[in-house]
């Protein structure tokens, strides 16, 4: 699976999920703010983001309800990994080992890897990306939502 950048002029960032040649989902986030509107042919949502702490940073995502879904901590300050928690179920993820803009999540009982992605990367340069937080991306709360969708029980999307 691979989540695209499909921004056409429009004021929010949008994002398609896709599986071979498959659009699974899509997602906007409206600029401005930490909402974003998700539609796929099993569901349409909203989502709230919230980014907290300061020596433990987290992304949190929550529902259209207020409800807290599942949240996204560093392994550590700067970090690209870290653990994922969605419906008290604990994971670990990876995003861009080598360069690649590839995201892993493992199933750490299992010792397996459960979910590969492809992100775009950011438009900044590399020494740029290292310089400010994974959390100030998109890139969280479009793990987390993926992650979301792709656990649903009537998800085709993990094979």
């Amino acid at each position: 699976m691979k989540w695209l950048s499909v921004n056409t002029g429009s004021l929010n960032e949008n994002f398609e999920l896709w599986d071979d040649e498959k659009k699974l989902a899509e997602i906007s986030f409206t600029k401005g703010t930490r909402i974003a509107r998700f539609v796929s042919s099993i569901s349409r949502r909203i989502f709230f983001f919230e980014k907290k702490g300061l020596l433990y940073p987290k992304a949190i995502i929550k529902n259209e309800y207020g409800i807290k879904m599942g949240k996204l901590k560093l392994g550590k300050q700067q970090a690209q990994n870290g653990f994922l928690e969605l419906d008290g179920k604990k994971y670990q993820y990876i995003f861009n080992e080598n360069n690649s803009g590839e995201l892993n999540v493992y199933d750490e009982i299992k010792n397996s890897t459960i979910l590969t992605c492809t992100f775009p990367l950011p438009t900044q340069t590399q020494s740029t990306l290292k310089s400010t937080s994974f959390l100030d991306s998109k890139l969280p709360s479009l793990l987390l939502v993926l992650c979301w969708y792709a656990f649903q029980p009537n998800t085709l999307a993990i094979k």
